[in-house]
C-alpha cells in the first residue's frame, strides 16, 4: 500500500534497515569491511587509565597438574591504587573498583589465538564502550574503551562478549567483577575493606587432566553448560575466617548457566541490600 509520501511499506523498512546497518564508523583497510578497532581520543581525560590483557596462562586449581585457562591480566597506568586487586591463585580477571562520576579508559589487548571482545554486563556506557561482537578484535589487536561512570552503587560483570564464543570464552576462565561506589552507599556506613568479601560463584568440569572440560550433546545446547564442580573465587575448596560480626558479601554469579539458591547451612537467614542494579529501596525511596 502506498503511503501519501509516496513511499510504500516495503520500501520504507528496507530504507530505515540500511540507514541502521550504516555506523559511523572507521573501518580498517584491505577492503574486509570489518570496523577498526577504536583508539584512544585526544579530547578525553580519564581519572582512571588500565590496561586489560586477554591472553593464555595456567594456575593450580586442583592438586597436581596445573590448569591451563584464558584469563585478563590488568595493569593501572593512572587512577587510585585500589582500582585493581588481582587474585594471583586464581584465574579470575583482577577486581574492578570505580567511583560514580569517575572518567574511565580501558585499552583491551587481545593476545589469544582467537577474535575477543569485552562488554561491561550492568554498565550505562555508549554504543562503542559497550563490547558489542561486531567490535570483535583480532589476536595482536587493541581496542580502547572511554566512558564516564553513571551507575548507582552495585557489584557489575565483567567478560567476553564474542558472537558465537562468549560461552566457552567465559567458561574457560575470561571473567570478573567490577563495582561501582558513590556516596549514597559511602553513606550508609556498611562493612568494608577485610569485612567486605567478594564471591564469584562458578560452576566448572574437568578431566583427568585437570583440564577444563566443556562437554557438548543436545541438553548443553539447549539449556546450557552445567558443571559437576562449584569453584568459587575460582576455588574449589574457598574458605575464609571470619570475626563475630556483620560482613558485606558482593556476590556474582559467573556461571554459564546455574541458577543458585544460597544459604547458611545452619538456617540463618541472610539480608539481602541490593543487586548489581543497586540496592533496594524502601516505599519512600530511602536505601534500605
Amino acid at each position: 500500500m502506498q503511503k501519501k509520501f509516496g513511499l510504500s511499506r516495503r520500501g520504507f523498512l528496507m530504507s530505515a534497515g540500511a540507514a541502521i546497518a550504516a555506523p559511523t564508523m572507521a573501518f580498517s583497510g584491505g577492503g574486509s569491511g570489518r570496523p577498526a578497532p577504536r583508539v584512544a581520543s585526544a579530547s578525553f581525560n580519564p581519572d582512571v587509565d588500565l590496561e586489560l590483557v586477554c591472553r593464555r596462562d595456567q594456575v593450580p586449581i586442583l592438586p597436581g597438574r596445573p590448569t591451563q585457562v584464558w584469563r585478563y591480566a590488568g595493569n593501572l597506568l593512572k587512577g587510585p591504587a585500589n582500582t585493581l586487586a588481582s587474585s594471583p591463585d586464581s584465574y579470575l580477571g583482577p577486581l574492578m573498583r570505580f567511583v560514580k562520576g569517575q572518567k574511565v579508559r580501558i585499552r583491551l589487548r587481545n593476545d589469544l589465538p582467537e577474535q575477543t571482545i569485552t562488554h561491561w554486563h550492568g554498565l550505562h556506557v555508549p554504543m562503542d564502550a559497550d563490547g558489542h561482537p561486531t567490535a570483535a578484535i583480532e589476536p595482536g589487536e587493541t581496542y580502547v574503551y572511554e566512558f564516564e561512570l553513571r551507575n548507582r552503587a552495585g557489584f557489575n560483570f565483567y567478560h567476553p562478549h564474542t558472537h558465537e564464543a562468549t560461552a566457552t570464552q567465559v567458561y574457560h576462565g575470561l571473567a570478573g567483577g567490577l563495582i561501582v561506589e558513590d556516596e549514597e552507599e559511602r553513606a550508609l556506613g556498611l562493612p568494608s575493606g577485610e569485612y567486605e568479601i567478594p564471591l564469584v560463584l562458578q560452576d566448572r568440569s574437568f578431566d583427568d587432566a585437570n583440564q577444563l572440560a566443556y562437554w557438548g550433546g543436545m541438553h548443553r545446547d539447549m539449556f546450557g553448560f552445567y558443571g559437576d564442580r562449584v569453584l568459587v573465587n575460582g576455588r574449589p575448596d574457598f574458605k575464609l575466617d571470619v570475626a563475630s560480626r556483620a560482613y558485606r558479601f558482593r556476590i556474582l554469579n559467573g556461571s554459564n548457566a546455574r541458577i543458585y539458591k544460597l544459604q547458611w547451612d545452619d538456617g540463618t537467614p541472610l539480608t539481602v541490600i541490593g543487586v548489581d542494579g543497586g540496592f533496594w529501596r524502601s516505599l519512600n525511596g530511602a536505601p534500605m
